[in-house]
């Protein structure tokens, strides 16, 4: 009898498993297809090509390709096709000085004078200021020659004197502002304490040791990349077209590499773990002991769903990323896309909701018919406020036949704006929405609405 209880009892047992087994897999499989359907109305909107990869702990929740890696030749993108990542190459850079640092061939504490001497207020900048975008530093990709010089290889010295050039923002320590200036002294530091060129150094100490296969840096434009997508543009009102030529050296340190969702998800685990870098040091680089910030030493942190966060995206021309892993859950979202337009980080971010049960945020944009009545009303001369991401900036609207272009008076640099109803008007390369109220303007990116006055015609 007793045997039989046994018996009765492993039986039991063995049936409460599968059950659970088979209830884990009816949830996965929910995700998975809940994922699918979120991502695709993207792609069937032609608002994303790329690769989105999901996993949690040791499983890959889902894994897809959309779109085209070469819209010319009618090339499919790939779960193992690569990508330009933009700033998702910063973490990157970082990494390899706080290896650096951890092996005490530099301090985070160093002044950036101890490593280019005549460096203008040299002596006040720390490495970590460097790291965080509180070195008070100008932006060169963002001066006046940028789009000239950006086309032409670029050893870390010339970068290092084009950084010398632009003038401060603010003082070392004051404030936070993004500057990819700073990724480029930080390439430059890298090359001259470890006496290894940049690509080389992530190659031997982070790329291999991860696993890394597929990643590496574009050191030089002729070298033929296999699998590498081409980068596009949104062009009018529907189409798209070749991002402009750059020569990738002139974003060494800041968006110069190449990568796979596969090899990002490789980074992840090999950060997870503590291969590349001591736990601890990766603990405290995600900057949460720090409550005045929401940038650590190589990402920007944050709770979501009372879930702790890390997450870094990126821009570059004809290609857009974002990565964001859940740092106590084993989780992580990887979005590579070859089109410049917003997308990946509204996709990243609704996939980490999924993940945790809750509702997505964004909803995906439909154009609707406009009158051309209508969208001459909306015509004129518009002029922003300093707070605008082009301080003071006039634009021009002009009607077309079935949207309105935004032009930028200083430049020609052209968006068009798209109606989807209630008055709005959708702006795809920025992933912003506009209206207009009376004689004014108004250009909502994220939450932050910014206000441009109608200018008189006189």
């Amino acid at each position: 009898m007793r045997s039989n209880a046994k018996l009765l009892m492993r039986v039991r047992c063995g049936a409460a498993i599968v059950s659970l087994c088979a209830a884990r897999a009816a949830l996965a499989d929910s995700l998975k297809e809940n994922i699918d359907k979120y991502v695709r109305q993207y792609a069937d909107a032609d608002l994303f090509s790329g690769v989105v990869l999901v996993a949690k702990k040791d499983s890959i929740v889902y894994e897809a390709a959309f779109g085209q890696a070469d819209r010319g030749l009618g090339v499919a993108n790939r779960i193992d096709t690569k990508f330009q990542i933009a700033s998702l190459s910063k973490p990157i850079t970082a990494l390899a000085i706080l290896q650096l640092a951890e092996q005490s061939k530099l301090s985070l504490e160093d002044h950036l004078a101890k490593f280019i001497p005549d460096f203008p207020r040299g002596d006040k900048i720390t490495i970590e200021q460097l790291l965080t975008h509180y070195s008070g530093l100008g932006d060169a990709s963002a001066a006046a020659d940028y789009n000239e010089w950006s086309r032409f290889p670029q050893t870390t010295a010339a970068l290092v004197d084009k950084a010398k050039k632009v003038s401060p923002v603010g003082e070392p320590g004051a404030k936070y502002f993004y500057s990819n200036s700073n990724y480029h002294l930080l390439a430059f530091i890298i090359e001259r304490v470890s006496g290894e060129k940049y690509g080389d150094y992530l190659k031997q100490h982070i790329f291999k040791p991860a696993g890394m296969l597929n990643t590496a840096h574009r050191a030089k434009d002729e070298t033929i990349v296999a699998d590498l997508a081409n980068g596009y543009v949104p062009a009018g009102a529907k189409g798209v077209e070749r991002a402009t030529y750059l020569d990738w050296t002139s974003k060494t340190g800041n968006g110069s590499l190449y990568s796979t969702a596969a090899d990002l998800l490789r980074f992840d685990r090999a950060l997870s773990s503590g291969a590349l870098l001591k736990p601890e040091a990766v603990k405290k680089s995600y900057g949460f002991d720090r409550k005045d910030r929401k940038v650590g030493t190589f990402w920007f942190h944050r709770q979501r769903f009372g879930h702790r966060s890390v997450y870094v995206n990126g821009s570059s021309p004809g290609f857009k990323g974002h990565i964001e892993r859940f740092i106590d859950d084993g989780a992580v979202v990887v979005v590579l896309s070859n089109m410049y337009i917003a997308a990946p980080s509204m996709i990243a971010e609704d996939i980490g909701a999924l993940l945790f049960d809750q509702k997505p945020t964004y909803d995906v944009p439909h154009p609707v018919s406009v009158s051309e009545p209508e969208l001459k009303r909306c015509a004129g001369k518009f002029r922003f406020g300093d707070d605008f991401f082009q301080k003071n900036a006039e634009v021009q609207i002009e009607a077309r036949a079935d949207h309105l272009d935004l032009i930028y008076s200083s430049t020609g640099f052209t968006v068009s704006l798209i109606p989807i109803g209630n008055g709005q008007f959708f702006d795809r390369v920025f992933w912003s929405f506009v209206r207009f109220e009376k004689d004014k303007l108004i250009y909502r990116n994220g939450e932050t609405d910014y206000v441009a006055a109608k200018e008189s015609l006189n």
